[in-house]
């Protein structure tokens, strides 16, 4: 079946919740998040940037959440798909949409954080995306 890429509005905010909440609390990102602070972030993606959907047929299988529209460098906000939709182009699909999609409005770069240890990691770097060097994460163990 096609995959067709839409923007996403409010009203998909329930799907794109769902698809959120089961993929990012899975190993290895374990983010546990609850229903309710799910849509609160969801709603935060709406208010600052645009999410894109991709639908098979009325299912929606995934999404990517785009932030700092109209800058030089927009980041991926978030970017899930289904677990059995994975490995199937669909990744690819959206990847290269939002690209296209902000190169024509003027981007200049697209940035992304994830771990190394993630299968998003290898994705990224498939489609020639680079560690920057000019910036790191820090982190702190609070005892």
């Amino acid at each position: 079946m096609e995959i067709k890429i839409k923007r996403a509005n409010q009203e998909n905010l329930e799907y794109i919740a769902k698809i959120f909440l089961e993929e990012s609390n899975k190993k290895p990102y374990n983010q546990n998040y609850t229903p309710k602070t799910i849509k609160v972030r969801v709603k935060d993606m709406f208010n600052f940037g645009s999410i894109y959907m991709a639908c098979m047929g009325k299912e929606v299988i995934g999404f990517i959440a785009i932030a700092g529209e109209g800058k030089d460098d927009i980041y991926i906000d978030e970017f899930w798909i289904k677990t059995e939709h994975q490995r199937n182009g669909i990744g690819k699909k959206l990847l290269e949409f939002a690209e296209n999609l902000y190169k024509e409005k003027g981007a200049k770069t697209i940035s992304v954080m994830t771990s190394r240890k993630a299968g998003a990691f290898k994705f990224y770097i498939k489609f020639n995306f680079k560690e920057n060097e000019e910036e790191v994460i820090l982190k702190k163990e609070l005892k």
